[in-house]
């Protein structure tokens, strides 16, 4: 419904603010089984812009098809994909990347990225970072559906004059303003700097999506990589780690991370 790869745009820009990774992607469905990636920030090439990505495919339809976050620190190396993408993942140079699906009432309704050029374990914090921006866009989607199909069921083209059709157009009227206050109080979270303001207008937003939302699953998977001796290398990268990381989402934790020998 409505647009979809504009919300997608918007999540990969909150990402990349909110990482600071090298690059962050994303597409919508485009189809039945299958998503176009059209939202890239940090890209190099154009290797990636338009690419059609099939459910079971590589990383990003492995996630669409598991309904999971999953990731690998070795793309062209990792066990647990398909390689059906690897040369235009490889002329974009990316090697550590997560994928996140956008789970709208147990419908995928697209998959957001994040990647490092580097073999590197991510973070968890950037892990979670892109479980997260899913999720708050899986919460946008929801209440615009239903904004969406209360203008439909209620719209002026939907019934007939008559005693309730008043109460039908108040009713439609009533969802898109809690489409829009939605959408502001989303935006005025991106914007705010205090942790705790910003904390209580994210649930704000999640309690007044509650109406128009099913809880997608529960993001799981195999056990968390193993970890190596840490270090401050960077904020976006954790413990070294096996060729390929396991595809479940962890902990937010601080951690940072080494480049694996």
């Amino acid at each position: 419904m409505g647009d979809d790869a504009g919300a997608v745009r918007s999540a990969v820009l909150s990402l990349h603010r909110a990482t600071g990774l090298p690059m962050v992607f994303g597409g919508a469905l485009n189809g039945r089984d299958r998503l176009r990636i059209t939202e890239l920030v940090g890209n190099t090439t154009d290797s990636l812009s338009g690419l059609v990505v099939r459910q079971g495919n590589g990383l990003g339809g492995k996630a669409m098809a598991t309904g999971r976050p999953g990731w690998v620190s070795d793309y062209p190396r990792a066990a647990t994909i398909s390689h059906d993408y690897d040369r235009p993942v490889g002329r974009e140079g990316l090697l550590s990347i997560v994928a996140v699906p956008i789970v709208v009432r147990r419908q995928v309704r697209g998959v957001l990225y994040g990647a490092l050029r580097e073999p590197l374990s991510l973070a968890d914090r950037v892990v979670t970072a892109a479980v997260q921006a899913a999720r708050d866009l899986e919460q946008d989607l929801a209440v615009r559906d239903r904004a969406d199909e209360a203008m439909v069921r209620y719209g002026g083209h939907a019934a007939p004059p008559g005693p309730g059709t008043e109460a039908s157009a108040t009713a439609a009227a009533r969802w898109e303003e809690v489409r829009a206050v939605h959408a502001e109080l989303r935006d005025l979270a991106e914007r705010v700097r205090d942790p705790a303001t910003r904390d209580r207008l994210r649930e704000a937003s999640l309690r007044l999506a509650a109406a128009g939302r099913l809880a997608p699953p529960a993001a799981s998977g195999d056990p968390a990589p193993r970890r190596g001796r840490c270090c401050r290398r960077a904020s976006w990268t954790s413990c070294r780690t096996s060729r390929s990381a396991a595809p479940t989402p962890r902990p937010p934790s601080g951690s940072a991370c080494s480049r694996r020998r």
